[in-house]
């Protein structure tokens, strides 16, 4: 019996959901595609309908996991600095340092996709301009965009890669007034792309 297409294409977009959280959670480089298969709850014959292979997959998965996260930023008022604030609240927290399936990709998956292919390479520059175009409605200049993502990014990674709590809460606190502050420094107005 033959699926209809957009049985097909839900079906794949599950299959990218599922393999973005275990990717985030386990890494993708050191994860087979039996285990992904396993952890989206198909066969590893599934996965192949859908995707060439592995590679495919990953840059399926750093497409979709970045255009998740620049229409997140895309939904928060420029104007409205106290959403922007609790949302940076949220980045810099705990639970995103514990929970890294449910977060954003880039903590994750950057260090692995510097060792990739230039499929996955392409994939992730364009979602990371993405993201950068949406951080850049947040803050006052384009590199003020490009600084909040970065020092997020690596106060998230070095968060995760230190035992003690009382360290990880020191480096999110720190990196969340550093971002605050970027935050507070934007225009009033929304901001216009440099020249």
């Amino acid at each position: 019996m033959r699926y209809p297409k957009h049985h097909k294409d839900s079906s794949r977009q599950r299959l990218i959901e599922l393999g973005g959280s275990h990717a985030k959670k386990h890494g993708f480089n050191d994860s087979g595609m039996a285990s992904l298969a396993a952890s989206a709850g198909v066969t590893t014959g599934a996965l192949y309908k859908h995707f060439e292979g592995k590679a495919d997959l990953f840059a399926a998965v750093i497409t979709a996991e970045l255009a998740r996260t620049a229409k997140m930023y895309d939904g928060f008022d420029p104007a409205d600095g106290a959403g922007a604030a609790r949302s940076l609240a949220g980045y810099l927290s705990l639970q995103h340092v514990r929970h890294p399936e449910q977060g954003c990709p880039l903590p994750s998956l950057t260090p692995e996709i510097a060792r990739s292919d230039d499929a996955a390479k392409a994939a992730f520059q364009s979602g990371l301009l993405q993201v950068h175009a949406s951080l850049r409605r947040l803050t006052a200049t384009a590199e003020d965009a490009w600084t909040l993502m970065a020092q997020n990014v690596g106060a998230v990674m070095l968060a995760r890669a230190v035992p003690e709590e009382a360290l990880q809460q020191e480096i999110l606190a720190a990196l969340r007034q550093a971002g605050e502050k970027l935050l507070q420094d934007r225009p009033s107005r929304p901001a216009v792309p440099d020249a």
